[in-house]
């Protein structure tokens, strides 16, 4: 029993018996523990996590103002809200969510212009862009601005007005944001439906030091920063002990900071997508 309870006391508990540096948490241990929540971000593909934005709503509407600032600035008039395109650009974002897909085309094979349809509204032209990951609407619009043909849509001198949709939902398993903006020309009942544009697929890795606070994330971030500061109280000891001039210890503290550094630039990751 004394056995195993001075065993505890030297992995966990600083003391002179363990130098202050208690086994379980040196620079090695430290080390795989920061390899282990690296294994799990992959595992569970933090990589690919998509975040999601706190506030839907509000983002509907910076997307509307936004994309009318690049067409003023483009020499373009802005666009009107429609209600019709809204309802359209919501049934279609619901749709998704609800038979998991992220696609112009849903598994059943319609598109975007079947839910405009179903609105009633009467089209010359329409156009949809679609994004996705995205908690940042300038960076969205910046993304779309990147794309040459979504640049097209949001230009466009034919589209006067447009209707879109943000929402929290689960695809393939994972939380995210989706956004959907529809185009329009409006044009007389009997005038049909014709020159239906849409977007092309492009994926970015987003690199922002707020990736690691939003839902989803936080929980390792709190390890993450765990672990760091027992890296820190180790290399604290290592030098009140002067281990630091041995050179197997600083390589072994170095490695250990290394690897924990690698984890926070992985949960600053994410993959933003527009479609």
């Amino acid at each position: 029993m004394e056995k195993a309870k001075n065993l505890l006391h030297q992995t966990f508990i600083p003391s002179n018996r363990n130098d202050h540096r208690p086994h379980a948490f040196r620079h090695f241990m430290l080390s795989i523990y920061s390899l282990a929540l690296l294994a799990s971000q992959f595992s569970f593909g933090m990589i690919q996590f998509s975040p999601v934005a706190a506030n839907p709503a509000q983002m509907q509407e910076q997307i509307f103002t936004e994309i009318n600032v690049q067409r003023r600035t483009n020499g373009e008039i802005a666009l009107k809200e429609n209600a019709s395109l809204d309802h359209a650009a919501k049934a279609k974002l619901e749709d998704m969510f609800s038979k998991n897909y992220w696609d112009h085309t849903s598994p059943s094979g319609e598109k975007a212009w079947d839910f405009i349809n179903q609105t009633g509204y009467s089209y010359k032209a329409a156009g949809e862009n679609l994004a996705k990951g995205f908690i940042a609407t300038n960076a969205m619009v910046d993304a779309w601005m990147a794309s040459p043909s979504h640049k097209k849509n949001i230009l466009d001198k034919e589209f006067t007005e447009t209707g879109i949709a943000v929402g929290n939902g689960l695809i393939n398993g994972r939380e995210t944001t989706i956004a959907v903006q529809l185009f329009g020309a409006p044009a007389p009942v009997m005038a049909g439906n014709q020159a239906l544009v849409a977007g092309e697929k492009t994926a970015s890795p987003s690199f922002s030091l707020s990736n690691p606070v939003i839902p989803g994330r936080i929980s390792y971030f709190a390890l993450y920063l765990a672990i760091f500061a027992l890296i820190i109280f180790d290399g604290i000891m290592i030098r009140l002990n002067k281990s630091h001039k041995n050179p197997r210890h600083m390589l072994a503290f170095r490695t250990s900071l290394g690897i924990n550094v690698l984890v926070l630039a992985v949960l600053c990751l994410n993959i933003t997508q527009v479609w």
